[in-house]
């Protein structure tokens, strides 16, 4: 009776635990311990470690050994196929193996550890490929400026529209803008050769007070001397105050939630981040700064709903509902509106519920 009701029980969830991630459906028959030699061989070690849980006396000092010399050959064959495949280029593939073998060894921190290095470099290579992109960008309307330059004394008109219309000051400004802001964001970095890439070609196309400062600072670094890196907010008009009013401070209160936002970011703490630069963006949504305080923002956000989704799944793989709900929560709050999460917060709730109901009814009917 009992293994009856413990199938029924199986089949209850089936539909709702399809669809959860890297769970395609649940096995109807549980794994036996006659079954240990064949999951050992085919390194199913988190099945392997749901067995010992239902059957402790086979958690022998002898399997232990077997398990802890096997589980260290399979990181070490995941580890040179995975960096074997970065060598080729194949960075996704590498990630892909990688999430196969967390699914049959969840708990493993060489494979997590390895795969939060890729997915970083990852990261980083997309941030690469948009700098040369605006390079490349900026180069060419650097040298439409200086061709524009050269045959200003020219009488035919027809050169000079065509000039004109390629270099649109609006976007000769946004472009000098996304120069200034990957000039800034290299700078808090110590990238100094993406600092001065971004940044002298910022002053050829659209010089100004904050590129100029930005410079500063650049050949600041070069000569090792420490200093905080602070851009100094553009000069904002003030509109003279009614009689009997105090004058606005709109540059003050600006700076202060940049500072705010900024200390957040270095705290991690991305939830007071996004709500100060929220604040910030009510003050003013122009500037140079401010986009590249959003970029990191947003950067930073990305990466930390990325892990916590990773975590939720691994804890949801090991069986651990409760504590993936947790993960999957917290990044739900750093990104509202993901649906994915939302999917797994669902189905997760629901099979917990499930769980609890069938629980309640084998008590009240053993």
């Amino acid at each position: 009776m009992r293994t009856s009701a413990r199938l029924l029980i199986i089949l209850a969830l089936l539909p709702l635990l399809a669809g959860c991630p890297r769970i395609d459906s649940l096995r109807a028959i549980q794994d036996r311990p006659e079954d240990i030699e064949a999951l050992l061989e085919q390194n199913e070690f988190a099945r392997i470690q749901r067995l010992l849980v239902r059957h402790p006396s086979l958690a022998t000092a002898g399997l232990k050994t077997v398990m802890d010399t096997r589980i260290s050959i399979y990181e070490d064959n995941t580890l040179a196929d995975a960096r074997s495949r970065v060598s080729e280029g194949e960075l996704n593939a590498a990630v892909r193996r990688l999430d196969d073998a967390l699914y049959r060894l969840p708990d493993s921190t060489r494979l997590t550890d390895y795969k939060d290095t890729l997915e970083t470099r990852r990261t980083e290579g997309l941030r690469e490929n948009t700098r040369r992109q605006l390079l490349s960008r900026a180069r060419h309307m650097a040298e439409l400026q200086q061709l524009q330059q050269e045959r200003q004394q020219l009488e035919s008109p027809g050169i000079r529209h065509s000039l004109h219309r390629d270099l649109n000051p609006q976007q000769v400004r946004a472009v000098g803008s996304e120069l200034l802001a990957c000039g800034q964001d290299a700078l808090r970095r110590d990238d100094l050769e993406s600092a001065t890439a971004c940044l002298q070609l910022a002053g050829k196309i659209s010089d100004g007070p904050e590129v100029q400062a930005a410079l500063r600072q650049l050949e600041i670094s070069r000569e090792g001397t420490p200093q905080v890196w602070e851009t100094p907010a553009p000069a904002i008009p003030v509109r003279q105050a009614a009689p009997g009013r105090e004058p606005a401070s709109q540059p003050d209160t600006r700076q202060q939630l940049l500072v705010q936002t900024e200390k957040a970011l270095k705290k991690n703490d991305l939830l007071a981040a996004r709500k100060t630069f929220h604040e910030l963006q009510e003050t003013t949504a122009e500037g140079a700064e401010i986009d590249a305080v959003k970029q990191r923002l947003e950067t930073a956000i990305k990466a930390s709903v990325d892990g916590l989704t990773r975590k939720g799944d691994r804890l949801y793989r090991a069986e651990k509902v409760g504590a993936a709900i947790e993960s999957w929560q917290h990044a739900l709050e750093l990104d509202p509106d993901n649906t994915r999460l939302q999917e797994r917060l669902t189905r997760a709730r629901k099979v917990l519920a499930r769980l609890e109901e069938l629980k309640n009814r084998q008590v009240l009917h053993p």
